[in-house]
């Protein structure tokens, strides 16, 4: 007798995950990475492939990556700097949207953006907040 197969290919943000083998068993390892699936799907959507076992092996396809940089630009243009923020309030935001940055990446990108203009930087050291400039 046949035993049913299942393939699933996910392509997260920290690697690809590949499942395949009887129902049962990709069915339960996919429950287990569902909270990852799920953190990508609220910022990046994730790859996902069920399919019969074939001969031929396919590459997962890459799910699209969303810099520091710009998804910090996404919030400016969504209002959240309309009052100062700090680096905290900041990040905290991000992850709410599903994104995590490294701290280093997160100042980078701030710094970045207040070189360009696209944001005003007030104070100094730990204290710095982040805003809008005022036209």
């Amino acid at each position: 007798m046949l035993m049913s197969e299942a393939r699933v290919v996910i392509d997260l943000k920290e690697g690809v995950i590949e499942l395949e083998g009887p129902i049962d068993f990709v069915r339960h390892y996919l429950e287990m990475y569902q909270p990852a699936i799920k953190r990508l799907n609220r910022g990046v959507a994730a790859n996902q492939e069920i399919s019969k076992p074939s001969s031929k092996k396919s590459r997962a396809s890459k799910a699209k990556r969303v810099s520091c940089t710009a998804a910090v630009q996404k919030e400016t243009k969504a209002g959240f700097f309309s009052e100062p923020k700090s680096t905290s309030d900041i990040k905290r935001r991000l992850k709410e949207a599903g994104f995590e940055f490294s701290d280093g990446n997160l100042r980078n990108s701030l710094k970045r953006l207040t070189d360009t203009g696209i944001l005003n930087a007030d104070g100094k050291g730990r204290s710095v907040t982040y805003s809008k400039p005022r036209l």
